[in-house]
C-alpha cells in the first residue's frame, strides 16, 4: 500500500520546494523571482508594449477615453459575472475526484474549492508553463487529504474536457462570425497560410492557425486518453517501483474522471457562458451591443490564449483579441477599448484579488 511519501517527494520536486516538510507551503516567492518567470513577464509586458506603441495617438487616447466613461454598473456586473464561473468549476471538481474514487466529505466545500481554483489561476497569471496547476493540487492535497498524484489526475482531465468543449465551440462560432475572413486568408493554400506563420496584418491566417493548434491538440489528448486507457499498465510495470505506483494513481484519476460525462458537460458549458456574458456586459458598458456569435468566440479565444502555457496568464498575445474584433468593424479604438477592459477583469482581477487571498490564506 503507497504511504503517501512518494506523492510528497513528488509535488515537492515539482513545485519548487525541495527539502520542506510535507506540510510546509510551496516556497512561490521563489518561484516568482526566477530568472524564467522574471524573463516571461518583461516579454509579455514588451509585447504589450510594442503593440501599444505601433497603435496611433489618437486611437489609444479614444480608447482610454471609452474607458474612462464605461458604464460603471455593468462594469462591476461583467465582473461578478466572470467569478460566477469559479463555483461553477469548482463543483465540477468535486464530480472529477468523485469519479476518481476521493470520499468527497473530507473534501473542502465548493467555495473551498473555488478558492483553490482561483489562487492556481493567481499564479498562473504571474509564472509561465501553467505551475498554478501544481500549486492547486498541493493545496487539494493538504485540504482535503487527496493524495497529489491522483489531484492531478483530475487536473488534467479538467484540462482536456475544457480544451475539447473550448475548441468545438470555438471553432464553431469561429466559423459563423470569421467565415469569410477564414476564406480569404487560406485563398493561397491551407499549406502556404501555414508556412507564413501568425501575422497581424493577416488574421485570417491567424485564425486558422490557431483553429489547427486547438484541433491538433484536441485530438492529441483524446489519442493519448485512449493510449493511457488500454494501455497504461503496460508503462506503469516497466517503472521504477515508486514511480510507477505514482503514474497509476494518476492515470487511473485521469481515466475515471470522465465519468456522468453529461454533467461535466453541462457545467464546463455553464463556465464558458460566464465569461461571455462577462463580455457581453463589458461592450455594453462601453455602448456596444455585441452579436452573440462573435460574444462566444472573443470569450473563447480569450481563454484559448491563457492555456498557452508560454507567458503567464496569456500576457501579450492582446494584439490576437483586438485584432479579431477590427475584423468584424470594430473601431481601432473600441476593439482596444473593449479589449483592456476585459482584461481588467480576466488577468488584472486575478494579480489583485489573488494576491489579497493569498496573502489572507498564508496568515
Amino acid at each position: 500500500m503507497n504511504d503517501g511519501r512518494g506523492d510528497d517527494i513528488l509535488a515537492r520536486g515539482a513545485a519548487g520546494i525541495d527539502g520542506a516538510p510535507a506540510d510546509a507551503p510551496p516556497a512561490l516567492g521563489g518561484r516568482l523571482t526566477s530568472r524564467r518567470t522574471l524573463m516571461s513577464l518583461v516579454a509579455a509586458v514588451g509585447l504589450v508594449g510594442l503593440f501599444l506603441y505601433s497603435q496611433d495617438r489618437t486611437t489609444l487616447v479614444d480608447a482610454a477615453r471609452r474607458i474612462r466613461d464605461a458604464d460603471p454598473w455593468l462594469y462591476v456586473a461583467a465582473l461578478a459575472t466572470y467569478y460566477l464561473a469559479f463555483p461553477v468549476r469548482a463543483w465540477r471538481w468535486r464530480i472529477l475526484l468523485g469519479n476518481a474514487g476521493t470520499d468527497t466529505a473530507r473534501l473542502p466545500s465548493t467555495m473551498g474549492l473555488a478558492e483553490i481554483i482561483y489562487l492556481s489561476w493567481f499564479v498562473n497569471s504571474l509564472v509561465p508553463a501553467k505551475l498554478g496547476d501544481v500549486y492547486r493540487g498541493w493545496l487539494v492535497r493538504r485540504s482535503g487529504g487527496v493524495p497529489w498524484s491522483t489531484a492531478m489526475g483530475t487536473i488534467v482531465a479538467e484540462r482536456m474536457l475544457d480544451l475539447i468543449v473550448l475548441t468545438v465551440l470555438m471553432v464553431t462560432t469561429g466559423l459563423v462570425t470569421y467565415g469569410d475572413v477564414l476564406a480569404r486568408g487560406v485563398d493561397g493554400g491551407a499549406v502556404a497560410c501555414i508556412r507564413r506563420g501568425a501575422r497581424l496584418d493577416d488574421l485570417g491566417c491567424t485564425l486558422f492557425d490557431v483553429f489547427l493548434i486547438g484541433g491538433g491538440a484536441v485530438i492529441g489528448m483524446l489519442v493519448l486518453f485512449v493510449v493511457m486507457a488500454r494501455y497504461g499498465g503496460h508503462l506503469e510495470r516497466v517503472l521504477p517501483e515508486r514511480a510507477g505506483r505514482l503514474y497509476l494513481r494518476f492515470a487511473d484519476a485521469l481515466v475515471l474522471s470522465f465519468g456522468r460525462f453529461g454533467p461535466l458537460l453541462g457545467l464546463s458549458a455553464l463556465a464558458w457562458m460566464a465569461e461571455g456574458m462577462a463580455f457581453w456586459l463589458v461592450g455594453g458598458a462601453l455602448g456596444y451591443h455585441l452579436p452573440l456569435p462573435l460574444v462566444v468566440f472573443f470569450s473563447l479565444l480569450q481563454a484559448f490564449i491563457t492555456a498557452i502555457p508560454l507567458t503567464p496568464g496569456g500576457l501579450g498575445f492582446e494584439p490576437l483579441l483586438t485584432g479579431a474584433l477590427r475584423l468584424r468593424g470594430f473601431a481601432g479604438s473600441g476593439a482596444l477599448a473593449m479589449t483592456g477592459l476585459y482584461r481588467t477583469i480576466s488577468y488584472g482581477s486575478l494579480l489583485v484579488g489573488g494576491a489579497v487571498v493569498y496573502l489572507a490564506r498564508r496568515r
